[in-house]
């Protein structure tokens, strides 16, 4: 998801109450293997990657974004025959309001696509709130009252227990949490799995899969076809064959990957602007577009100052972290920067600040 700190569980009997003894009873092997994704990586990703089970695809956030990938990254995946889902990120404003943003933009997918809540702190005004568990059980109330389905709740491991439980007991959960920040195929049994009983788990944004140069984030989902179809129908669930996961993928070939070209002077010039442009995706130019003229990014060199729009590329990293997409690079976009790459999130983009986010360009990802 969009995101970076994801930490998820197990339908627990809501209507589908066959479906969890079911998948309760089902053998070791009882799982498929995916990922989620959002408009920051390609159109064609869910075309791109060789081998997964299901996809994930982000539709909505708040009241006002949708997806502009959507229909193209989950019309590749049920090209290929694969389980799809949709996910809404949740902004923290309204929660009735949010749940019908979500509904209106997955249109035809409602029935066909598992649906899923991304509850996180990023971006997200609800998370940290006293009314947080209020808030979640409000937006899958109506979203089950218009659909007829109970979506799925993902949420970081540290915030399971924001969950209420008479939504517990509707809602499967999808925790992440991540042991490590190394890249990494599929894991048949990912850190802290099963830990919450949960139905699906979030174990790495640093997902390595053949035919596909970026990085993702890689799930596991604890069912087969069967059980993500009655998920994504609100039935009652199957005693169908569970189908064995793929097997771990290897890396993507070495020679898609971007080399290092930076000199580490800690000075975020065009040759660091334009490895950036070229790391998320957008046009390359070298030149951080549309800011306004502020203290704290001393040592953001190409930058210009004209008409205060914003960058595509701020626009790119904002979606990588959840945070509304404004293009303005803000001292609460740098905080974020800087906790990913693992600098003092005070807000200044400093000479320590600059130097790791050129350390991490020369990875070829960010």
């Amino acid at each position: 998801m969009s995101k970076h700190n994801k930490h998820h569980s197990l339908l627990l009997a809501p209507t589908a109450m066959l479906l969890a003894v079911t998948m309760a009873a089902a053998p070791a092997n009882a799982a498929m293997n995916g990922f989620d994704v959002a408009s920051y990586q390609t159109a064609d990703v869910t075309c791109a990657v060789q081998s997964y089970d299901f996809a994930i695809v982000k539709s909505s956030e708040g009241t006002w974004y949708n997806n502009p990938k959507m229909a193209a990254q989950l019309t590749c995946a049920q090209n290929r025959g694969k389980r799809i889902g949709v996910y809404h990120y949740a902004e923290g404003a309204d929660a009735t309001a949010e749940a019908d943003h979500f509904i209106n933009s997955i249109g035809g997918y409602r029935g066909r696509a598992l649906l899923a809540l991304d509850f996180e702190m990023g971006g997200n005004r609800a998370y940290y709130s006293s009314g947080a568990g209020d808030w979640i059980r409000t937006f899958v109330n109506r979203v089950h009252t218009v659909t007829g389905v109970w979506p799925v709740v993902y949420i970081p491991e540290s915030g399971v227990g924001k969950i209420p439980a008479d939504v517990r007991a509707n809602c499967a959960i999808w925790p992440a949490a991540y042991a490590t920040m190394r890249p990494t195929g599929y894991q048949a049994q990912p850190w802290h799995a099963g830990r919450f009983g949960e139905a699906m788990r979030q174990y790495t944004s640093e997902g390595v899969l053949a035919g596909y140069a970026g990085r993702l984030d890689l799930d596991v989902f604890y069912g087969d076809g069967s059980a993500w179809d009655a998920y994504a129908r609100g039935g009652n669930g199957s005693q169908a064959t569970v189908k064995p996961a793929p097997k771990p993928s290897a890396p993507a070939p070495a020679a898609r990957t971007i080399r290092p070209v930076l000199t580490v002077d800690a000075w975020l010039g065009r040759a660091s602007i334009a490895q950036w442009q070229r790391i998320m995706g957008t046009p390359v130019d070298g030149v951080v577009s549309g800011q306004y003229n502020v203290w704290y990014r001393p040592r953001l060199v190409s930058v210009t100052h004209r008409n205060h729009r914003g960058s595509a590329l701020v626009r790119a990293v904002q979606r990588k972290y959840g945070l509304r997409q404004t293009g303005l690079l803000d001292r609460n976009t740098i905080r974020y920067i800087q906790m990913d790459v693992g600098a003092n999130p005070d807000g200044i983009l400093g000479p320590d600040t600059a130097r790791r986010i050129q350390i991490r360009l020369n990875t070829g990802r960010f």
